[in-house]
């Protein structure tokens, strides 16, 4: 039987509403599915951002203990994560951590600026969400037919899409998307019972050839 005894934590800073990932360290930080899946955990939307010691982390994302201490040093060291409280628990201190952000946002020009590191850490984002639309893509409980019309929401959805179109279109759907990634970072039911969504929202215009 564990004995647990909370101890004082000296207050930090509170967790910002939106911060932008302006160091190399950040995106390095986020260049490892591991790194990747601990600070989505403890960027989970409720009330309060969750705060959770690296036992509970492993148990979360079903990965030995051991394994994730170097992980989670390494996003405290980014500043992505701090200690937000400890306890003693069967007179051994635990650290518990908790995001410095509720969500992150990226800016192009600095990504441009560093293009390895924003490559190493865009293909780790993308990887974990294509695993996750292909297991719940597989997921008979999602497939066509196999959930009520009240719970559509529940089937994945992949849109691509390709048109040669004028400007001013292109202008018209960058905006609508701009509008949508704005709207989506407003939610925030708080609701108990909710369910955990991910969507992904990618644009790009292919490059023109370089006349030289």
């Amino acid at each position: 039987m564990e004995c647990v005894s909370h101890q004082e934590q000296p207050p930090g800073p509170e967790p910002v509403a939106l911060r932008s990932v302006a160091s190399v360290d950040m995106l390095r930080a986020m260049a490892d599915p591991t790194r990747l899946a601990i600070l989505s955990a403890l960027m989970e939307r409720h009330d309060d951002l969750p705060v959770m010691s690296v036992k509970e982390l492993a148990a979360r994302l079903g990965q030995p203990q051991t394994k994730l201490y170097r992980h989670v040093r390494q996003l405290e060291a980014a500043g992505l994560i701090r200690v937000a409280a400890t306890r003693l628990v069967s007179g051994i201190v635990e650290q518990r951590y908790q995001a410095n952000q509720r969500d992150l946002t990226f800016d192009g020009g600095f990504l441009r600026e560093h293009a390895d590191e924003s490559e190493a850490a865009m293909r780790v984002m993308l990887e974990r969400f294509r695993d996750g639309f292909v297991a719940a893509f597989r997921d008979k409980q999602l497939a066509p037919g196999a959930m009520p019309d009240a719970e559509a929401y529940r089937k994945p959805t992949l849109l691509l899409a390709e048109a040669r179109i004028s400007p001013r279109r292109a202008g018209e759907v960058w905006e609508k998307l701009q509008e949508l990634q704005k709207w989506l970072g407003t939610l925030d039911d708080e609701d108990p019972d909710g369910i955990l969504v991910d969507v992904l929202i990618g644009y790009y215009a292919t490059p023109e050839p370089d006349p030289t």
